[in-house]
């Protein structure tokens, strides 16, 4: 195996990697937001944390659509990954 294959090889673990934690750590948060949603949507319009630091000042609602958006985004370059991987 050449230096270049070595190379392609490590790119495609590391956003394979990068995409699936993308994937997991956004469809958690989006399944937390709409836990919250169902059992106390008075929280909604409140901040994701007390830490008045960018992004975890946002809106919860905000913060969901968002981690929903990632958890897409992750999930997409993840299959292509995984087809990539297969040729």
């Amino acid at each position: 195996m050449s230096g270049s294959d070595n190379s392609m090889k490590h790119k495609h673990t590391v956003t394979t990697a990068v995409a699936m934690t993308a994937f997991l750590f956004g469809l958690l948060v989006w399944v937390y937001v709409v836990l919250i949603r169902v059992t106390h949507s008075e929280w909604l319009s409140g901040p994701f944390s007390h830490v008045d630091i960018f992004p975890f000042n946002g809106r919860l609602d905000e913060v969901g659509m968002a981690a929903f958006a990632i958890a897409a985004l992750g999930f997409f370059v993840w299959q292509i990954e995984l087809n990539m991987k297969s040729d």
